[in-house]
């Protein structure tokens, strides 16, 4: 092998190694990409109900806009979800959310709105977008409350 064939062989390489990557990533651009994270929420101030609340925060990851349409989460076991029928919404938004490419929700619930039995059940928190797509989450916040909603504590 010459010389000039070597340095072919080696642009050549490194052109296809390069078409691969260029792919890979122009696919990868183009799914829908959600980061859920469940949360643990302290209020602050004269609070009605100094109880422990449960938040999921939802972040679009994706390169263009969507729209979170269920929030809540999957149990064990089961393909049941125990769905927040009325997410609260600090901002005072509306339910289901759009959101653009980057944003992020943070949808809180009242403790005793879900039914406690099917709680000690639940394994993930779950986001689900209108065209279908689920992405789920889980945190030490989440794994801690389940360990005592499970005591008894």
């Amino acid at each position: 092998m010459t010389t000039l064939q070597a340095v072919t062989l080696a642009i050549a390489m490194l052109g296809a190694v390069l078409g691969v990557l260029n792919t890979w990533h122009a696919l990868d651009r183009d799914r829908v990409k959600l980061r859920v994270v469940p949360k643990t929420a302290f209020g602050v101030g004269p609070m009605v109900d100094p109880r422990v609340r449960l938040c999921i925060e939802v972040v679009n990851l994706s390169a263009f806009p969507i729209t979170v349409s269920q929030v809540g989460f999957l149990q064990r076991g089961s393909k049941e979800r125990l769905v927040l029928l009325r997410p609260i919404l600090i901002d005072g938004g509306t339910f289901p959310r759009r959101l653009e490419s980057r944003a992020s929700v943070t949808v809180y619930f009242e403790p005793g709105t879900e039914q406690e039995e099917s709680f000690t059940r639940v394994r993930c928190a779950f986001a689900q977008t209108d065209c279908g797509v689920l992405a789920k989450g889980t945190s030490s916040a989440l794994k801690s409350l389940l360990r005592n909603a499970r005591r008894g504590t």
